[in-house]
């Protein structure tokens, strides 16, 4: 079987001109480029990526791949193709992401990802088993810096209309098809671009923030206080325990900190990182001042619904 060293990203235009948009063009490549740096990185393959003199028929690009190993190159770029071809098959909500992506933790555990870095450096192209290339391609399918780097791709080609659709396709050393181009109509652009970039908050049940700045008068304002060592604000949605604060039931001075349940906002940034947006406490468990702790009501309201609800899901595991 013949080795590829060469990825292709042909542009095809709803005319018969061979040139493109520059802004365009470098927009595109920076996306490309770092979903297959990402890809690499995942599967631990070192390589160079170099540009290949562009040939004409639309507008087609060459990114030309060196590395110590010809397979890990061909496989890599086999994978790549993929990825960026693929249809997903489900709607780019984040929440519904979110969900696949804990599926596919579990799924990477079986196909063991260190097996298949260790096949790619021991055994040649026709000796990889190719359902387990479409697993791991699966894999890099649903990381977060490929979906988004994947998603800003499509969302730059939807805004540029004379694009109709795009191919790609590993090449090899000659220029000849690794494979079959995978082509994708413009039509199917934006099942490719995320709807949001929120992701869904993280829960910390058991957050212990020690109180620098509490709010002891009404309105909308922030809290400050020290969590996981480190300053944050923060907004207090326990309105028991604003009332209790507001009646001054609850005092507050050096050393005092809340346990609770924190609510982490989060959303992916521009090149698919995941950063925090804000933090919202919905319930107070327990209130300390250095030397007394004082469970809430609302505290032991939630422990007691939180017990009943992890029984239940054992009672029907």
């Amino acid at each position: 079987m013949n080795q590829a060293d060469k990825l292709e990203f042909h542009y095809y235009f709803n005319d018969t001109s061979h040139n493109i948009d520059a802004l365009v063009r470098n927009k595109c490549e920076t996306e490309v480029l770092a979903i297959l740096l990402e890809a690499a990185n995942i599967l631990d393959i070192s390589i160079e990526v170099n540009s290949e003199v562009f040939r004409e028929g639309g507008f087609r690009e060459f990114w030309k791949l060196l590395g110590e190993h010809g397979s890990q190159i061909t496989i890599l770029l086999a994978i790549v193709t993929i990825v960026l071809s693929r249809v997903p098959v489900t709607d780019p909500e984040i929440e519904l992401l979110e969900r696949e992506i804990k599926k596919l933790t579990i799924e990477e555990k079986k196909l063991n990802i260190q097996k298949l870095k260790l096949e790619l450096k021991e055994k040649s192209v026709a000796q990889i088993d190719h359902e387990v290339i479409g697993k791991a391609a699966r894999y890099v399918d649903k990381n977060l810096k490929v979906v988004k780097r994947r998603s800003n791709l499509y969302t730059h080609l939807s805004s540029y209309h004379k694009v109709e659709g795009v191919g790609i396709n590993a090449i090899s050393p000659d220029f000849e098809p690794f494979s079959d181009e995978r082509k994708i109509e413009r039509e199917s652009f934006r099942k490719f671009i995320l709807s949001s970039n929120k992701l869904n908050a993280d829960i910390d049940d058991t957050a212990n923030i020690e109180i620098v700045s509490p709010v002891l008068k009404e309105g909308r304002y922030k809290w400050k206080g020290i969590y996981d060592e480190k300053i944050i604000t923060f907004d207090m949605l326990d309105a028991q325990f604003k009332e209790d604060v507001l009646l001054e039931k609850v005092s507050f001075k050096h050393g005092s900190f809340i346990n609770c349940v924190l609510r982490i906002n989060r959303e992916l940034d521009e090149v698919g990182e995941i950063k925090v947006t804000g933090y919202a406490v919905s319930t107070v468990i327990e209130v300390s001042d250095g030397i007394q702790v004082s469970k809430t009501k609302q505290g032991n309201q939630y422990l007691h619904a939180t017990k009943l609800a992890r029984s239940q899901g054992d009672l029907f595991a």
